[in-house]
């Protein structure tokens, strides 16, 4: 399947979604962060990346130490991270390479001080994930920093993910008018063990697909 777009998937807590993302994903990330609701237990997710072959394997943390990074990445063997704070490099398990820095936009952030974020965290960090959740596409066309023209720059100028609220009437046109790295989709919950309708993931996913050539 070619897509517009990269897509890494977030908070794979069932088989199901494991199964259904690793078919078209970049990256595939599981979280550990023991204060989310998303959270899982390492073996269950080192038994799910068993049934996993093609997307990088990411372990998502909040603000958990270099201590226990390193432990978790230890068990899983998995080189990608994600993590909430600033952490010391120095101090990770060689074994991790990649580091994806999540930064939530809220309103404590303006436009000068998500550009000063990037600017003096981009050594390291391989891709920076923007977390926009909090405002809608229309609410973004209209912000007085956030508008799409000014997260075109920044996706020009760094390796960004782009988290936002999804739909199948606007994923295509952010993907055109923002061009990040890759987006973020997250995985939902099975409705019986082994059984989950993809409803909520499909829709995107076909806006996103490209037409095969003949």
């Amino acid at each position: 399947m070619q897509l517009y777009t990269k897509i890494k998937a977030s908070h794979i807590t069932n088989l199901s979604d494991a199964r259904y993302f690793a078919t078209f994903t970049e990256m595939m990330s599981f979280n550990f962060d023991s204060d989310s609701k998303n959270a899982i237990p390492i073996t269950l997710a080192k038994d799910m990346i068993g049934w996993i072959a093609g997307p990088r394997i990411v372990g998502e943390f909040g603000s958990q130490k270099e201590e226990a990074i390193n432990q978790i990445a230890n068990i899983l063997q998995i080189s990608d991270i994600q993590t909430d704070i600033n952490l010391n490099f120095s101090k990770l398990n060689p074994i991790i390479s990649t580091i994806i820095q999540r930064i939530e936009i809220n309103e404590l952030i303006d436009a000068d001080r998500l550009e000063a974020l990037l600017f003096s965290q981009n050594q390291g960090i391989a891709y920076f994930l923007l977390d926009f959740s909090a405002y809608t596409w229309p609410q973004l066309q209209k912000h007085a920093y956030f508008m799409p023209t000014f997260l075109a720059d920044l996706c020009s100028e760094y390796p960004i993910i782009l988290k936002m609220n999804f739909a199948a009437d606007n994923v295509l046109d952010i993907v055109n008018a923002v061009q990040p790295f890759a987006i973020e989709l997250s995985g939902g919950e099975e409705q019986k063990v082994g059984i989950r309708v993809f409803d909520d993931l499909d829709p995107i996913v076909e806006q996103l697909e490209m037409e095969e050539e003949w």
